[in-house]
């Protein structure tokens, strides 16, 4: 992939969301946010193509912002981070099949970028199928 594909990295840890921005800098444009808020904020004025949101934050949760998200981004694809314990105690709660990739704390950078592409992937895919369907659709309507 040659183009920089638009990341949105969601952590109300500050130092956490620096650190992952910088990291993810080197492959990918992004942008910030320390809670859901700003993030939906964000997502009305951009198109991203991924949604790496935090689990535990205060007011609505990652799988919470990756639900509203993806409703107004349907091509956006998502990578919720989390703290091990956590999740287990809250996952049949928040069953959301297929919504995110999930990255467990403590990761190595690497680990962050890595899914990062794959959720990148998945975003181009999406947005692959989409543009056939409907060409696909004006295809059909012709004939």
């Amino acid at each position: 992939m040659n183009e920089r594909l638009n990341v949105l990295v969601v952590d109300d840890e500050y130092p956490v969301l620096v650190t992952a921005a910088a990291i993810l800098s080197e492959d990918f444009r992004v942008m910030t946010a320390t809670n859901a808020d700003a993030a939906m904020k964000l997502l009305s004025q951009h198109t991203f193509d991924v949604l790496c949101t935090d689990f535990n934050m205060p007011g609505r949760n990652g799988i919470q912002l990756l639900r509203e998200a993806t409703a107004a981004q349907p091509h956006l694809s998502g990578v919720l981070v989390t703290g091990h314990r956590e999740y287990l105690e809250k996952r049949d709660k928040y069953d959301a099949q297929g919504l995110y990739y999930l990255l467990i704390k403590p990761y190595q950078p690497s680990q962050l970028v890595d899914l990062i592409h794959r959720a990148a992937e998945s975003s181009r895919l999406k947005r692959m199928m989409s543009s056939l369907s409907s060409e696909l659709g004006a295809w059909k309507r012709v004939l």
